[in-house]
């Protein structure tokens, strides 16, 4: 396999296999009616076993490296307890409260509250065509929680503040954790940060009390969330962007609610509006284009600087 077209399967593969997590999370959550808090902890806790094995055996780093300096070791638990748990919490909490579906859209949007961080930073050039994709988007946010009743919300407030506040988790997820990511690598930050948030949660709700009935197909659901759909999902992104460029990547991660939004109906018998549709369609391509189009006036103002030093 060539190494774009490789790059373009791992990528969709990882993007789709997030998706089917976070269906198979909402059944968990509505027919066995499994804590969040359980299910988080779980996931994260064993994910990031998995994640640091795979580092330490596969990739053959020093998984413990990032401990021998005080500094970083702040950071990573900071990234661990805020980050992982603000962004995996608040998402599982979304998916309880709103579906699947709406919950993966709302997280979708997490690239416009990092656009807003760094323009404020001034990191970052604010473009009018960037703040019309923008405006797009929270119109598909619209169109999905109203169903064309403008009149009212279809959707909850509090369920409406927790997905948009799982996107404001994974903004601070991406950005957070950047320098320690250059240092040491993703599998090592990700894995240890899984690692922390779920051995948090022990305190909260441990594995070993679930507080509800734990049969066979339960754990067969959570396998799959844990070694599927976080553990293998994360791998197969991570590698793919050795060899595609982040944009194409960017555009593979639309799978997630993409699959979310088909799966979810068909195993919990839902069903969305044209307006929902129309409105879910927005949601994707804005971001898309959204994301398109800052990595091309990036690339553009490196050339810039490039061609600046050969003057």
């Amino acid at each position: 396999m060539k190494g774009r077209t490789k790059g373009i399967a791992l990528a969709a593969t990882g993007a789709a296999l997030w998706g089917i997590n976070g269906a198979f999370a909402d059944v968990v959550f509505s027919q066995f009616n499994a804590p969040v808090e359980w299910v988080v902890g779980t996931r994260l806790f064993l994910a990031g076993i998995l994640i640091l094995l795979y580092a330490k055996f596969v990739l053959k780093k020093e998984i413990f490296e990032i401990f021998e300096t005080k500094k970083d070791t702040a950071v990573l638990f900071l990234f661990g307890l805020l980050g992982m748990i603000g962004c995996q919490y608040l998402f599982f909490l979304s998916i309880g409260a709103n579906g699947a579906g709406l919950a993966t859209i709302l997280q979708f949007t997490s690239p416009i509250f990092i656009y807003f961080y760094l323009a404020v930073k001034k990191e970052k050039v604010v473009h009018a065509k960037e703040l019309f994709y923008i405006f797009l988007t929270f119109l598909g946010v619209f169109l999905i929680v109203t169903r064309g009743n403008f009149g009212q919300l279809e959707v909850s407030l509090t369920g409406l503040v927790i997905g948009i506040g799982s996107a404001i988790g994974v903004a601070f997820y991406t950005l957070q954790p950047r320098r320690i990511l250059k240092i040491y690598g993703s599998p090592i930050v990700v894995g240890w940060g899984m690692l922390i948030g779920g051995g948090a949660f022990q305190f909260v709700h441990p594995i070993w009390k679930p507080g509800f009935t734990v049969n066979l197909e339960v754990i067969l659901y959570m396998a799959f969330i844990i070694v599927v759909g976080t553990a293998i999902a994360f791998s197969c992104y991570l590698g793919s962007v050795n060899y595609v460029e982040a944009s194409l990547s960017n555009i593979m991660a639309a799978l997630e609610p993409l699959v979310a939004n088909i799966l979810t109906p068909l195993l919990l018998g839902q069903s969305w509006t044209i307006v929902q549709m129309a409105g879910i369609a927005v949601v994707l391509v804005s971001v898309i284009l959204f994301a398109n189009y800052g990595e091309k006036t990036k690339k553009q103002n490196n050339l810039e600087l490039t061609s600046e030093q050969f003057k």
